[in-house]
């Protein structure tokens, strides 16, 4: 997987002057700022390629010039352009004919450009930018240009699949296509466009401009990043998701449901060991259909609706039978939707759960030494001789000390289970 970073553009130039900094520090602190959600949001980055605009414009350079050689690119005296009526084929991807945008396009700001839609390679510097050396002096490259390059060079020409958002079909990935199957005298491009759609507010494209925009670390004060993951999972990755907080509240019940299951499973695989059949077949059948709708253009939201199906089937069977099975099969879906199973931290939690057991009389030498887990253990195994005993009301008080930390405790026909919820 390349994800290249564009390190400088207009944009950058224009926020480094405000600021009172330089280009280069604009973009490592916005690269870092994004590799830090990256990791939060468990994407799996290992083996990945994250090239820069910056260290690639010898390669830039010469993929301008060679279009130049042959005829698809001409210099004025703002920079040098993509001449968009050499490429007939221009529009297949947006679906849109040469004639029909040349119609309906406005005065070009570049009066130097031969065509309204020709579109920059290289840009001449202007006072105060950044500047490389080039066959035209000192400039920068365009926008486009920089995508084809970074991608052929680590992935040659005609890879699979190119990704980005829906706003970049035209004119950004419309002249990606053009740049590159005329560079290479060759197509496609691509075999595979997928198109991510946009977050919207009441239906309003999310935009500073509108204020309607949440920062993710506005978001992150109140949700966990398995929640918002599984927001952006919820709905088809090509169509646009709305965002409310009633619709991330509702996303917040139903991570805790698959952390409650989680955790449930677990504790019955400890408990019930044996192998059981019924189970398997619950399983084989909830993966089988998981796949096929994860095969059907990632279709997330179908997958997630097969996942709490096999929640709801699982807890349905009761018994003691297997789980082992079961739960391997449910981290394996986790693994692919990309959810982790996190956990608030409990602050001192080793010293409230002795404070339970000295509240009780139940502390004995060596149990400071204990680790948490053990601990619990002990609680959850005096609690049950309390049942044993008839002692129901110190019984209820234990398990409601217990769920006050995040721990649920549950009281079966002959077995006891508990696990955690937040």
């Amino acid at each position: 997987y390349v994800q290249n970073y564009t390190d400088i553009d207009d944009k950058i130039i224009k926020r480094a002057n405000e600021w009172g900094i330089s280009p280069k520090e604009i973009a490592e602190t916005f690269i870092s700022m994004y590799e830090k959600y990256l990791n939060l949001f468990n994407v799996d980055r290992e083996g990945n390629i994250y090239p820069r605009v910056t260290e690639n414009i010898d390669d830039i350079i010469k993929m301008i010039k060679e279009l130049e050689d042959k005829g698809f690119a001409y210099e004025t005296d703002t920079g040098v352009y993509f001449s968009v009526k050499k490429f007939p084929e221009y529009g297949k991807l947006s679906r849109r004919k040469i004639e029909d945008l040349i119609n309906g396009a406005r005065i070009p700001v570049d009066e130097t450009k031969k065509d309204p839609l020709d579109f920059a390679l290289w840009k001449k510097q202007k006072p105060g930018e950044p500047a490389w050396n080039s066959p035209w002096g000192k400039g920068r490259p365009g926008w486009h240009i920089e995508c084809s390059v970074m991608s052929m060079k680590y992935l040659g020409f005609s890879f699979d699949i190119h990704g980005g958002g829906i706003d970049l079909i035209f004119p950004h990935h419309e002249n990606e296509i053009a740049q590159s199957e005329a560079w290479a005298g060759d197509k496609p491009y691509v075999r595979y466009w997928l198109h991510n759609g946009l977050i919207t507010v009441n239906k309003e494209k999310m935009s500073k401009s509108l204020g309607n925009f949440f920062t993710i670390e506005e978001l992150l004060k109140k949700y966990q990043p398995e929640v918002l993951r599984l927001f952006l999972l919820s709905g088809d990755y090509h169509s646009p998701i709305d965002f409310s907080f009633e619709k991330l509240n509702e996303i917040k019940k139903s991570y805790e449901r698959i952390k409650e299951f989680y955790n449930f499973l677990k504790m019955m695989k400890e408990k019930f060991p044996e192998d059981d059949e019924k189970i398997r077949k619950i399983s084989d059948d909830a993966m089988k259909e998981f796949t096929s709708f994860m095969d059907d253009d990632f279709n997330t939201q179908g997958a997630l609706g097969v996942l709490f199906k096999f929640i709801n089937k699982i807890k349905g069977e009761g018994g003691e039978g297997s789980f082992s099975y079961a739960l391997k099969v449910f981290e394996d879906m986790l693994n692919i939707l990309g959810i982790k199973i996190s956990f608030k931290e409990i602050k001192n939690l080793k010293e409230e759960l002795i404070k339970i057991l000295s509240d009780f009389n139940l502390v004995e030498k060596g149990d400071e030494e204990k680790e948490e887990e053990e601990l619990i253990k002990k609680i959850i195994d005096e609690r049950k001789k309390m049942r044993e005993n008839k002692e129901y009301e110190k019984a209820d008080k234990i398990r409601d000390r217990l769920k006050e930390l995040g721990y649920e405790v549950r009281d079966g026909k002959r077995e006891t289970i508990y696990f955690r919820r937040e």
